[in-house]
């Protein structure tokens, strides 16, 4: 009667496991930048910066990057970067 009761126990537990799934995703961040400016990420199309505080925010996919700001026809940045999952790295942008 015991070893029935305590099999009856045992089957009765269970457990569950599961994996939490998120994307990888970066940010950098651009200090300095004023209307105008311009981000260029890996030769994709240019992105229009609207700054908040002097400030703004790209989400990037982690790993190897190049970044360019460009204001008119100027370049302000042009830096090769590395970021890893959930890093926020922030680069200064120097006034023309």
């Amino acid at each position: 009667m015991l070893v029935v009761a305590l099999a009856l126990l045992v089957a009765g537990c269970g457990s569950t496991t599961g994996t939490l799934s998120r994307d990888p995703v970066a940010y950098i961040r651009l200090a300095g930048v004023t209307e105008g400016h311009m981000a260029v990420v890996d030769d994709l199309a240019p992105v229009s910066l609207v700054p908040k505080k002097q400030q703004a925010t790209l989400q990037i996919a982690p790993g190897k990057h190049r970044i360019r700001v460009i204001s008119g026809r100027e370049v302000l940045v042009d830096r090769t970067i590395l970021v890893s999952d959930l890093q926020t790295l922030e680069i200064s942008v120097p006034n023309p």
